[in-house]
């Protein structure tokens, strides 16, 4: 019998399996796909990590204990490695990022500075934004400017190798190619039957606690443990599209442009659909990726095991490619249709909460008793990848009945992804259903 079983080798689970295995707890972590890992939230190589928040901020909490987190990996790693060669700008790109706002959310622009980070804040509107930041605003815009280092961009596969190999040297274990199928609770034990991707042949594992972190496969795995699970999370489809200036008119932009075009990068529009954009990586020329989508654009989806090979909607790629090109002219750098090239576009798949607030919790068995040996982590909704360490500490505390931290921000942090109004089950049900 398994002392934890994780389910689920994105960021959450992987996090959380770290510092697990970083206590010393038993701890296996379950994946379904294989060590490439082509499918799945966590894919690709940046995600904006940002910091940036109100005053007592659960999100900029996450993301700053993140960045900690991640520091004590590396220092980790170059203890028990001869090479000494892992780095925090392996996992963090370093830039200013980018936040247009309207006028009109100006209270929410002003909750932003606040004494503790007023000298990593700056913004502008009107003409002032083009002397302090070469961006050219409509008069009823303000963009919002954050200086700090480790905010950028974040690269989830690099910090996915470096957990895996954490784990590995701490003695966890992380299985591949097995996906959970079954999970029920029998005489106190739970009961996971996998499928292995290779033999497909199915095997039953036991273990005393778990971790689900399976995405947007959670409601799948908990469908007999905690049916109700599929009002709690819906798993959404977002479409995201890489886009580059075609090679012969980059090639044609002056040293200042593409300047630019990089100190502009990642952005995060909170207008409308929150248009962003950001660098995931750089040609042999000098010339910028830039991966782009609309974080509101949302779908549901019919069948999750076939929407990652879905070919990318026209009329979505249509509005991402003149959102890019609107954005280039901000920059006054103007662009024909032709001049904007789609290297490649796919399907990423988020769990989302009701609320739009992550989860991080116990929850209830399918008789409505509340079960301390098991924790779900997910609801992400986007804004996962930035504070994945923040996550998986709360959810190790959670599972192993630690009592965590005494500091009032990691309190509030607590209370708001495990809040009884994101799990569902505050009101009675009626006519005698249990959810």
């Amino acid at each position: 019998m398994e002392n934890i079983i994780v389910i689920g080798g994105g960021l959450m689970g992987t996090s959380v399996t770290w510092k697990l295995a970083e206590q010393g707890e038993k701890v296996v972590l379950l994946e379904q796909q294989s060590e490439s890992y082509d499918n799945g939230s966590s894919y690709g190589a940046a995600r904006i990590s940002r910091s940036l928040g109100p005053k007592k901020d659960i999100f900029s909490f996450v993301h700053n204990r993140t960045v900690k987190e991640v520091g004590k990996l590396i220092e980790f790693l170059n203890t028990e490695t001869t090479t000494k060669n892992h780095a925090m700008e392996d996992v963090y790109s370093t830039s200013p990022v980018s936040y247009l706002y309207k006028k009109d959310q100006y209270d929410a622009i002003r909750k932003l500075r606040y004494k503790k980070q007023r000298y990593d804040y700056r913004r502008a509107s009107g003409n002032s934004a083009f002397r302090k930041f070469g961006v050219t605003l409509k008069e009823d815009e303000i963009l919002v400017r954050e200086y700090k280092t480790h905010s950028g961009t974040i690269n989830p596969s690099a910090l996915l190798e470096k957990l895996r190999l954490g784990i590995n040297k701490k003695g966890g274990q992380v299985k591949f190619n097995t996906k959970v199928v079954k999970l029920v609770k029998k005489e106190g034990v739970f009961e996971i039957e996998v499928l292995n991707g290779k033999t497909n042949k199915k095997t039953t594992i036991k273990a005393k606690k778990v971790v689900v972190a399976a995405g947007p496969y959670t409601v799948s795995v908990l469908k007999d443990f905690a049916p109700y699970f599929n009002r709690i999370i819906t798993p959404k489809r977002v479409l995201l599209a890489y886009y580059k200036i075609a090679d012969e008119r980059f090639q044609q932009l002056s040293e200042l442009e593409i300047k630019s075009i990089f100190a502009a990068q990642p952005m995060f529009s909170q207008i409308g659909k929150e248009y962003f954009s950001m660098v995931e990586r750089v040609e042999d020329n000098g010339s910028p990726i830039i991966k782009a989508g609309g974080h509101q654009i949302r779908r549901n989806i019919l069948d999750l095991d076939k929407v990652w090979d879905l070919a990318p909607r026209k009329k979505e790629l249509k509005w991402i490619k003149k959102k890019f090109r609107k954005y280039m002219e901000m920059l006054e750098i103007f662009l024909k249709k032709k001049e904007i090239e789609l290297v490649d576009a796919y399907n990423c798949v988020y769990s989302e909460t009701r609320t739009k607030v992550p989860l991080v919790t116990h929850i209830k068995n399918q008789f409505g008793a509340l079960d301390r040996d098991i924790v779900v982590i997910g609801g992400m909704s986007g804004v996962g990848a930035k504070g994945c360490l923040g996550y998986g500490v709360i959810g190790a505390n959670l599972i192993t009945g630690n009592a965590g931290e005494s500091s009032k921000i990691y309190k509030r942090a607590v209370r708001k992804f495990g809040s009884p109004g994101n799990r569902l089950w505050t009101k009675r049900p009626r006519r005698g259903r249990l959810f």
